[in-house]
């Protein structure tokens, strides 16, 4: 049965009690309509009394029965209220049949006043749950029957002491009472209502209508007349919402909760991507998920009920099928209550396919009799193909750091030359991943020096190929008294002949000679040379016209000069350097002579590119996007 939403219960309850309301009302104006004979009253009176002694023993019992599962102290609490109240609506119906009657009244009363306290209390504080302890209910239950008594002996002594006096004295107690038992009902209404909004359970919403029909009932007893019909139908009618209230709190929302649970659980093993199966003693299949099913090859409606090994054997290494004496000692291992583990073995289905699959075996023990086991199957294909992949990676890994050590004593082998006393050198190249698609180039010659630096477009292997071969081509190349621009124009004619057509390469080169002085250098396509002046401390770009090598096949690359004082230095570096990736940068030449105003220029050449490339990761935020690459040259 599935419970109703929410909404709908409060509408059909709000109904119930604007229905209640209104016929109080009209009874009321009306004077108390009673359409029974006068010589009805007593035994509807009667009928009406032992029905709600019906239902207290119902809740009472109800309470004893569930507590044990649920531990919930207002459970408790609940029974042991409505044992005291049929209890006490058990004396009121004996004492009902005498000629006074005022025990019987006070017995009822007595009763009602005892739920509209418990509701009242009960629902004035949270829920908890009680430690298991042996002889709570007997407690709960002896304390209820000890109220009980004290009120049955008070009330005895009261109701004989007003037949004594002959007086109407007890009447004045019962009117009493019983508003007061209607405002009791009222609040514990208000409170319960109260609970629900703040996120209680919908059972609760039986209960502000049955203190409401309570409350309504209390009244109409204090009107009298015709009016003292309707009271205990009213109370009735609470009575049967408090019933209904249990139920569903006991039954419904307990087997609610289950059917919810199982469907989660199924929704959960229908998403794992292990394959989860049952199997019963017999070898059939009780229940599988999907993945069990794509792993055996069958559907989990066509494989219900059938033995396992119809869609599946096992095989060992040697691709041969298991045999009788390997099944019948796992059997015996689960038997004895071993959970087993294989990492993989081979598993062949039905059509033919082999896969290899690991699997965990846990044995269903009853009283230590082997009634069935639970399969957890995973399909290794993917794994042991991860495997090889991460072999395969592993051994990419190797012969790339290999080929980064073989581009690093490339470059290291022109930065072990032994330098003129005419001039420092500071060379620092860092890239981006394993291997570098940026290159620089320094030569000693008889009466000069050659300095050169380079980014291959991209990065990684094919940049570094490019990169190798051009650095090997331009130590070949370079010789004293040749122009900067003629190094260009041979590479440019090897880049093009040579390379991809997507790639190209972007280079400076330049030639300090000792005598005059004299740095002179050329462009292609790459960031201007920085010139740092020591006088006046200025930074001054050096630029050339040129393009990047191997876009076209023929290019006239033109050489430039400038005369270095002493202390000024060369700055050659590559975009990397100053290129910020998703950020708008107007002038990478100013953000570099920024950066070296912050550095200490009189150090050696080494030191101040170390310094500077400092500067550079703070500016990147220590992120490194692209290769970056610095060469300085400084007249001593």
């Amino acid at each position: 049965m599935n419970e109703q939403k929410p909404n709908e219960r409060v509408r059909l309850h709000a109904a119930t009690a604007v229905l209640a309301a209104v016929w109080f009302g009209w009874l009321l104006l009306s004077g108390g309509w009673n359409p029974l004979p006068p010589r009805l009253d007593h035994s509807l009176d009667l009928v009406l009394g032992l029905a709600a002694v019906v239902a207290c023993w119902l809740v009472a019992v109800q309470g004893w029965a569930v507590f044990p599962h649920t531990l919930s102290m207002e459970r408790l609490i609940m029974g042991a209220l409505f044992f005291s109240a049929g209890a006490l609506f058990s004396w009121s119906t004996v004492w009902s049949f005498t000629a006074t009657g005022v025990s019987a009244a006070l017995f009822a009363l007595a009763a009602r006043l005892t739920l509209a306290a418990g509701f009242l209390f009960l629902f004035s504080r949270p829920d908890e749950v009680m430690e298991r302890h042996s002889g709570q209910r007997w407690q709960a239950f002896l304390a209820a029957f000890a109220y009980t008594a004290v009120i049955g002996l008070f009330i005895h002594m009261v109701a004989t002491v007003g037949a004594e006096d002959g007086t109407s004295r007890w009447r004045l107690w019962w009117q009493v009472g019983t508003g007061v038992t209607g405002l009791l009902d009222v609040a514990a209404g208000v409170l319960v209502w109260r609970r629900w909004r703040q996120g209680g359970s919908s059972s609760l919403l039986y209960w502000p209508p049955a203190c409401l029909l309570f409350a309504l009932g209390q009244a109409l007893l204090l009107v009298g007349d015709g009016s003292r019909l309707w009271g205990p139908l009213y109370e009735m009618a609470g009575f049967l919402y408090v019933v209904r209230a249990m139920y569903a709190e006991t039954v419904e929302k307990p087997y609610t909760e289950l059917k919810q649970r199982e469907q989660q659980l199924e929704m959960m093993a229908n998403a794992l991507g292990e394959g989860l199966l049952m199997v019963n003693r017999d070898g059939r299949i009780v229940w599988m998920n999907p993945a069990a099913g794509r792993l055996i090859g069958a559907a989990p409606s066509e494989a219900k009920g059938k033995p396992l090994f119809s869609f599946v054997s096992l095989a060992r290494p040697d691709g041969a099928a298991w045999d009788w004496k390997q099944l019948r000692r796992v059997v015996k291992r689960l038997k004895s209550g071993e959970v087993i583990r294989v990492e993989e073995e081979p598993f062949r289905r039905r059509d033919g396919v082999c896969l290899p699959v690991g699997y965990t075996l846990a044995p269903v023990m009853e009283n230590g009799t082997l009634t069935g086991l639970v399969a957890v199957l995973r399909d290794m294909t993917e794994k042991k193909e991860k495997e090889r992949l991460e072999r395969e990676r592993e051994q990419l890994d190797f012969e790339m750091s290999l080929a980064a050590n073989m581009q690093r004593s490339l470059l290291q082998a022109s930065a072990a030359a032994d330098l003129p006393s005419y001039v420092d050198i500071g060379v620092l190249s860092v890239p981006a991943r394993v291997l570098s698609g940026d290159f620089y180039h320094f030569a000693v010659h008889q009466r000069s020096v050659s300095v050169g630096i380079a980014d291959v477009s991209g990065k990684g292997i094919p940049a570094a190929m490019i990169m190798t071969l051009m650095k090997f081509i331009l130590d070949r190349t370079v010789h004293y008294g040749t122009q900067p621009h003629v190094y260009l124009d041979l590479l440019n004619r090897f880049a093009y002949d040579y390379t991809e057509p997507s790639m190209f390469v972007t280079m400076v080169v330049g030639n300090y000679n000792e005598k005059t002085h004299a740095f002179s250098y050329a462009c292609a396509g790459h960031e201007p040379a920085l010139l740092y002046k020591a006088k006046t401390k200025q930074c001054v770009p050096l630029r050339a016209k040129g393009c990047a090598l191997g876009l076209f096949p023929q290019f006239s690359f033109e050489t430039q000069s400038v005369v270095l004082e002493p202390g000024d230095f060369v700055l050659l570096y590559t975009d990397g350097v100053t290129e910020k990736r998703n950020a708008e940068i107007d002038d990478g030449f100013s953000v570099l002579a920024s950066m070296l105003a912050r550095v200490n220029l009189d150090q050696p050449a080494a030191q101040i590119v170390h310094e500077l490339y400092e500067q550079i990761r703070a500016y990147h935020r220590y992120e490194q996007k692209d290769d970056q690459t610095l060469l300085l040259l400084r007249r001593r």
